[in-house]
């Protein structure tokens, strides 16, 4: 089965069950911190340090719903 490598606001929404909006100003707001232009992908480990969780959990969530 693959890892999950990188996530966009859905897959955010999936992790914390915010709105799909604030989860876009996430996303954004991780691309501000790192540098990262708009283009640029952010992945599962820069979204759990930004959400205080360890990459492990975010992966395991995404294998069981398949």
């Amino acid at each position: 089965m693959k890892q999950k490598l990188i996530m966009d606001a859905v897959d955010v929404h999936v992790v914390t069950r915010y709105s799909l909006g604030h989860c876009r100003r996430i996303i954004r707001k991780i691309k501000d911190i790192n540098h990262k232009l708009k283009h640029q992908k952010v992945t599962v480990e820069e979204v759990s340090d930004y959400l205080g969780l360890k990459p492990e959990e975010i992966r395991e969530l995404f294998q069981k719903t398949g």
